[in-house]
């Protein structure tokens, strides 16, 4: 089977929007436990931690802090030059 793909750079900068808006309105990891009805250490794993996060975990964070998750994901990547598609290769 293969590995699981994780881009840890792209997640960090994920997690410290999600934990800078948590401080900005006050919302502790306890206060998005009770609003996910995930427990602790889901919450934790998604805001402070470095595992992979799943979309429906990450849309549930968000409406927690009440944020668009457009907001969280507002940030650019580097896109890497590919060969062209096999489509083009004929």
């Amino acid at each position: 089977m293969a590995e699981q793909y994780i881009d840890i750079d792209s997640l960090n900068i994920i997690r410290e929007k999600l934990w800078a808006v948590s401080n900005e309105k006050k919302i502790t990891l306890e206060d998005i436990q009770d609003r996910t009805g995930f427990s602790y250490s889901q919450v934790y794993r998604i805001v402070r931690g470095e595992n992979n996060m799943s979309v429906s975990g990450f849309i549930a964070v968000c409406k927690a802090l009440e944020v668009q998750p457009s907001k969280i994901l507002d940030f650019e990547i580097e896109i890497p030059k590919y060969q062209p598609t096999r489509k083009n290769f004929k």
